[in-house]
């Protein structure tokens, strides 16, 4: 038993604990400590606490909200246990038709997730070592390694590992032959740090078989994940933007292979503009906008308890972006069965304005959107992880312009400016700020939630450390400026500084990962549980 007194009947009203900006999630878990099993918690919050009646839910619990008055609700929780005897149709592991069980292995996402700081620190370690060389162009072998590991070894790797683990609490639809995972896992852990180093010494042969298992694990994930997303019954604008990330994916990878080789020994398949911007637009509007887009609309108002965008707005940035995926592809085709000219426009500028109604979608309406409701959220508290959101959706427009003038500039450097606002600033930084917020909550729902009632469970907050999230954020927001400064001075030592801090960024996330890893509930609570 716990050696805490316990109640049959307790009361918490928490809106003093919010009005401060403190989270009560600690107060709360206490409080159910001390129930007996037969026992019922009355909580009084100022709104329906969704996040919390999905969670208590996920353990057997049966949360009762009502809403009696402005900013006055009260839901009942009763324990556990006596969920589960009220009503046997509940299993334990029930989550408003969802369940802890159709979730991955803790090591499946884990393993994705700790993969990826070792590319930002290969980053920057390749920009400490060869300083401005790769600031040159934007074709030069080092600056497409660079570019790899950061859409490859970062952003794809995150979320891949992030997709594994949201899909069978999002969509509903358990992930099939899961297993599958560590296959993906090991084919990317092979091929991206090989793609990179052939791309860096040119070697025309190397680059397609690396690139060659790049795409068969892209494959192996869009046959599974794919499947998952599409014979779900879940019908949402989340579980859409997922399928059009997935599809965008897909179409990335099979453009970059018929890529590969071409570019070390003339066998192009096309107009290398056109399929270099296909193949960018694809990858940074389709895949990676597509995916942070559909899991805004779950994370935010979950983590920050923000009002929901309205399905219209969604469905708007939907069909935006899909056309800005479609329309360069038509193009693309088009190029390939015969030369047309629309306008007398070059097919690459042709293909780039038929991107523009995504770019509208991702970098302008979604983080006006999403900043917006940031401002108007109901959990005043402030936490690291909501200064990466505010500052990558701040990036977004500057990406937008940076993207519209390197179509027109002559000069390279506005290409460059581009992609690392993109793919560094924008990008980066959102995926970065959610890995703070996703990896606890990981740890946390796998190793504490299920003996939320048995145990003393310690808050997601507490176990990671603010200062080392600030701290992260701090050489972060650093390395993008600096690499601004870089891209425009192409000073040697300013690269060289912009690469120390992404080293410093890729060891700070690899050290919490590390630490949260280590924790899981003592031995010593269950023996005091047992006796």
């Amino acid at each position: 038993m716990n050696n805490v007194d316990q109640s049959s009947f307790l009361a918490l009203d928490v809106r003093p604990l919010i009005a401060r900006g403190e989270d009560p999630l600690d107060k709360i878990l206490e409080t159910l400590d001390r129930l007996t099993p037969d026992g019922s918690l009355w909580l009084t919050t100022p709104f329906r606490p969704d996040p919390l009646i999905r969670l208590l839910e996920a353990r057997g619990y049966q949360p009762q909200a009502t809403e009696l008055g402005p900013d006055h609700w009260q839901t009942e929780i009763r324990s556990s246990t006596a969920a589960k005897t009220a009503d046997p149709r509940i299993p334990d592991l029930s989550m408003r038709g969802l369940s802890l069980d159709q979730a991955p292995p803790l090591e499946i996402p884990a393993g994705f997730f700790l993969t990826a700081p070792f590319a930002v620190i290969g980053a920057g370690s390749l920009m400490l070592w060869t300083g401005a060389d790769a600031f040159q162009s934007n074709w030069l072998p080092l600056m497409l390694g660079l570019t790899h590991l950061g859409t490859l070894g970062f952003l794809t790797m995150v979320m891949m590992g992030a997709l594994y683990q949201m899909i069978p609490v999002i969509a509903g639809a358990r992930v099939p032959f899961i297993r599958l995972a560590h296959i993906v896992h090991v084919l990317l852990c092979v091929a991206i740090p090989g793609l990179v180093l052939s791309l860096s010494e040119p070697a025309g042969g190397f680059t397609f078989g690396f690139f060659s298992l790049a795409a068969l694990a892209a494959l192996l994930f869009c046959f599974t994940a794919g499947y998952a997303v599409t014979m779900t019954q879940t019908r949402s604008e989340t579980v859409s933007g997922m399928r059009l990330a997935l599809f965008s994916l897909l179409v990335m990878m099979l453009l970059g292979l018929a890529m590969a080789r071409g570019f070390f020994d003339g066998g192009f398949p096309g107009a290398r503009g056109l399929w270099v911007q296909v193949h960018l637009g694809t990858a940074l509007l389709g895949w990676v906008g597509g995916l942070i887009t559909a899991v805004s609309w779950q994370v935010v108002p979950m983590f920050y308890l923000t009002p929901s965008i309205h399905p219209v707005k969604k469905k708007i940035i939907l069909v935006l972006t899909l056309l800005g995926i479609l329309l360069p592809l038509v193009v693309l085709m088009i190029e390939q069965t015969g030369p047309v000219r629309a306008f007398d426009l070059d097919p690459a500028r042709t293909a780039a304005i038929g991107t523009l109604p995504a770019l509208l979608a991702i970098w302008i309406i979604h983080p006006c959107l999403i900043l917006f409701n940031l401002r108007n959220r109901r959990r005043k508290r402030v936490d690291a992880s909501l200064y990466f959101w505010q500052t990558g959706l701040c990036f977004a427009p500057a990406t937008a312009i940076a993207a519209v003038i390197a179509h027109f500039a002559l000069d390279p450097r506005w290409g460059m400016l581009f992609g690392w606002l993109a793919i560094w600033g924008w990008a980066g930084m959102i995926v970065h700020g959610m890995l703070s917020r996703i990896f606890p909550f990981l740890i946390w729902f796998h190793r504490f939630a299920p003996h939320i009632g048995q145990i003393p469970v310690p808050a997601i907050r507490k176990m990671l450390p603010d200062h080392l999230i600030r701290l992260g954020l701090g050489f972060h927001i650093a390395s993008v400026l600096l690499g601004v400064l870089a891209i425009v001075t192409r000073d040697i030592w300013v690269a060289r500084i912009t690469g120390l801090c992404l080293l410093a960024t890729g060891i700070n996330l690899l050290y919490w990962m590390m630490l949260l890893l280590r924790q899981r509930p003592a031995p010593a609570t269950f023996d005091k549980q047992q006796a």
